[in-house]
């Protein structure tokens, strides 16, 4: 793994170690050939293992930014200015090869950004921040403009968005494409589709019931590290870097687990000592001496959780 992104995730808490891990699973090209082949049209009727020959491994990364340098237009007279210097990072950026529009003597090229949002009722709308960063793929492959820049050089990008939490029930397992469509004001035009739908974005957004669809079904079993249920879509012998991270993230998911539940566990107690204490009208001193006992809390850690739980088993 990148060396940045250990020293990341070596700063961050048992949560969000187990999200960066799941996000850095998919920096393995067998890990999202299963994505690309239900939500790319342009992978609809190939195998994985034709996926997995097309994706141009060197080009993945987890550490590119979505660069905020302004693009220069020569001899405009104007010069876009720079918004902010904050970095945003790409969670899985990398290039695949276009089986519909290549060939033995031209090769084409897919963009894709993959990026996993735990959080989905943000301030700001999934699909207009999906929106800024394949304008930015776009853009970028050109560099700086001039009087001479070949548009028709532009590939197609995709930003696909794995959405996993706070999702409005009637939004839960839904997949949505936004792309360009050519609309006919007057008169018919014939023109090639791969000339002007050049940016599409994808969100997927997970639910809390399980659906029968294949993309779910596998997006479940890696953010659960389920190797059973992984398997039947990657075949992780061919690669066993790919258990080696899914033993890593089962590892953390039950460690997390395990924590959560003795928190739970400990906080329901907690409660029933100190409604039994209402319920025998015991002062708030004897109460707290409960908890001390039967908990091995301190004084002071005592009072917090009456002061928090008292109220509420008051109301």
């Amino acid at each position: 793994m990148n060396e940045e992104i250990i020293q990341l995730i070596d700063t961050m808490d048992g949560r969000q170690k187990y999200d960066a891990m799941c996000k850095a699973f998919f920096r393995y090209r067998e890990a999202v050939a299963p994505i690309l082949k239900e939500v790319v049209a342009e992978f609809r009727d190939c195998t994985n293992d034709e996926i997995i020959a097309l994706i141009d491994a060197d080009s993945i990364s987890l550490t590119d930014t979505v660069s905020d340098l302004p693009l220069r237009i020569r001899d405009a007279g104007t010069e876009m200015a720079s918004p902010t210097d904050m970095k945003i990072y790409y969670d899985c950026r990398f290039r695949v090869k276009n089986p519909k529009l290549s060939n033995e003597m031209i090769c084409i090229l897919l963009h894709i950004n993959l990026e996993v949002q735990n959080d989905y009722s943000v301030r700001y709308p999934v699909t207009k921040r999906g929106e800024y960063y394949i304008a930015w793929e776009i853009s970028s492959q050109l560099g700086i403009l001039t009087e001479t820049t070949d548009y028709s050089c532009l590939e197609k990008a995709y930003s696909i968005w794995i959405c996993n939490e706070n999702i409005p029930e009637e939004l839960q397992n839904t997949v949505t494409r936004y792309h360009f469509v050519k609309e006919d004001l007057i008169g018919h035009t014939d023109e090639p589709e791969e000339d002007y739908d050049l940016m599409e974005v994808v969100i997927i957004r997970r639910g809390d019931k399980m659906s029968d669809s294949d993309i779910f079904k596998y997006l479940n079993a890696v953010f659960t590290s389920d190797k059973k249920n992984i398997e039947k879509y990657i075949d992780m012998d061919r690669n066993p870097q790919i258990r080696e991270e899914v033993d890593k993230m089962s590892g953390m998911g039950q460690s997390i687990y395990d924590k959560g539940m003795e928190r739970g566990i400990e906080q329901g107690v907690m409660q029933g000592i100190i409604k039994m204490g209402y319920d025998l009208r015991l002062s708030d001193s004897e109460i707290i001496k409960q908890l001390q006992t039967q908990l091995g809390m301190t004084l002071q850690k005592a009072q917090e959780y009456l002061n928090t739980f008292g109220r509420q088993t008051e109301v």
